[in-house]
């Protein structure tokens, strides 16, 4: 299983691992910027899902 995250659903995503550096990731992006990121789960089998939203 694979994690984006994205600001904006339609932005380009960054492409993680595992959910730790997803999340860790999504953190700095918020420290940096001062907005919410999306992480979404990537299934080769059920597509993508939204799991979370950091803010």
């Amino acid at each position: 299983m694979t994690y984006e995250l994205r600001d904006h659903p339609d932005d380009l995503p960054i492409i993680c691992a595992t959910l730790a550096e997803a999340r860790q990731r999504a953190r700095q992006r918020v420290e940096r910027f001062g907005f919410p990121v999306l992480i979404y789960e990537l299934d080769p089998f059920a597509g993508e899902r939204i799991i979370e939203e950091v803010s």
